[in-house]
């Protein structure tokens, strides 16, 4: 399984930009823990992917909440 990153790196040019770039990249990883989590067998890896995955979902809440203030 080939992995492509669906975001695409885009020169921000304001704490907006960067805000929604950062969000638009937090957002892709953890679709690609989802993404493995569903093919992969590995109790191990799947508490990793789980773990890493749920770290994502926290930077996405945050990185909104900074956006909900600006």
């Amino acid at each position: 399984m080939k992995y492509e990153r669906k975001d695409k790196y885009t020169k921000p040019l304001t704490p907006a930009d960067v805000l929604s770039l950062a969000l638009k990249k937090e957002e892709s990883s953890c679709e690609f823990y989802d993404d493995m989590l569903k093919v992969t067998e590995s109790v191990i890896l799947k508490k990793l992917l789980t773990e890493l995955k749920n770290a994502e979902l926290g930077h996405i809440q945050k990185i909104k909440n900074r956006i909900a203030k600006r």
